[in-house]
């Protein structure tokens, strides 16, 4: 009898073991999406669907093959198409990713959706509109989880870019990676946040949106780009238009003056004759580009122009999960003084070194002065 008691203690663990194992493979992975929603995946998401071609970037940060992962997507033309053409390059079943739907509801249906066989549904931007799709997709079998919500205007950026990180890391399985990258991205909003507590000055700032022929659509009141003007210790003078942009007068413009210039662009903007910077630009043509902006119209005339503080920002970044580095640029541009040893270009390097799965080549912003235009080639 003696003899017989390593053997079954040896079952016994081996069924012990067996049945941690079990559980492991089957065990349900729990998310409480930004909408609040309580998410349910049986295991980490391999198939993906979204209403956002910039997840490519986030996948990006977190995972070693980000386009794999993505079975449909909308708009890719959202995407820098410098920096698409080069996770083409690089991961060539970007090539076959099919466009499903739409960015927006009205755009978009189950049925487009499940004809790619996603395992989750990701939604970058949020829209009520999505409640009637998401419970068709509910019924088939296909989970939905919300990236972003009107829950997060409560929230910093830092924390909305650290939550959406989060919550896309744990859906694909790759928490830890999408945990270092949180809390790298808080770490930077912190160091700029707490050298801005003294700064008294508030210089005025005109955003330029996708500049071009006819300035100035600019960011409004709810638009998240407005708010990063003023943690970064400035004023945006498009502040108090209503909702999320507006289109602002010579008149008004001319009357404010503001004492720094920001234009927002893209490959995108390449056939209209706008501003161009992004994936595969060199400094030299972004530069170009800038100096054709605002030697435009009544541009040429204001203020900071005519002081050297014009700069150029990727539109495309500003939306992504990389936000935070034109965040950088903005404080670094407004307050050179406080932030002279701040360096956008170090602080990408790093990302590309640490994060990304290929790195971001290009010029993704620019200044109108030879020294200001030191942007990553």
């Amino acid at each position: 009898m003696a003899a017989l008691r390593p053997a079954i203690l040896m079952l016994g663990l081996a069924l012990l073991f067996s049945s941690f194992g079990w559980r492991s493979a089957h065990a349900e992975i729990i998310l409480i999406d930004a909408a609040g929603r309580e998410v349910r995946l049986e295991k980490p998401a391999t198939r993906i669907v979204t209403n956002e071609s910039l997840l490519l970037l986030s996948l990006a940060l977190i995972d070693a093959d980000p386009a794999a992962k993505i079975v449909g997507w909308a708009a890719p033309r959202r995407l820098d198409s410098g920096v698409l053409a080069a996770f083409r390059k690089r991961f060539p079943q970007a090539m076959d990713i099919p466009e499903v739907g739409g960015v927006l509801p009205t755009k978009s249906s189950a049925e487009a959706i499940l004809s790619a066989r996603p395992d989750i549904f990701v939604v970058s931007i949020w829209d009520p509109g999505w409640n009637d799709i998401v419970e068709i997709l509910k019924s088939a079998g296909v989970p939905t989880i919300f990236l972003d919500s009107p829950r997060n205007s409560t929230l910093s950026p830092a924390d909305v870019t650290a939550f959406s990180m989060t919550l896309l890391g744990k859906a694909i399985g790759c928490d830890a990676k999408a945990g270092e990258y949180a809390g790298f991205v808080k770490e930077r909003y912190r160091l700029i946040e707490e050298r801005l507590k003294d700064a008294k000055d508030r210089p005025s700032v005109l955003i330029d949106a996708h500049a071009g022929a006819v300035c100035c659509s600019s960011p409004g009141a709810s638009n998240r780009m407005t708010e990063a003007v003023e943690m970064a210790g400035g004023h945006s003078i498009g502040a108090d238009v209503p909702g999320y942009d507006g289109q602002l007068s010579a008149e008004f413009v001319l009357g404010i003056d503001p004492k720094v210039y920001i234009a927002t662009g893209g490959p995108h903007l390449a056939a209209q004759g706008g501003l161009v910077v992004g994936g595969g630009v060199s400094a030299q043509s972004a530069q170009a580009a800038l100096r054709t902006a605002i030697g435009r119209d009544f541009r040429g005339e204001l203020t900071a122009v005519r002081n050297g503080r014009a700069y150029a920002v990727s539109h495309q970044l500003s939306i992504s999960a990389l936000s935070f580095l034109v965040f950088e640029c903005f404080a670094k541009w407004l307050h050179p003084e406080l932030f002279s040893d701040l360096d956008p270009d170090r602080t990408l390097a790093e990302i590309n070194e640490r994060f990304m799965a290929i790195p971001l080549e290009g010029t993704f912003w620019i200044g109108l002065k030879e020294d200001a235009a030191a942007a990553p080639q």
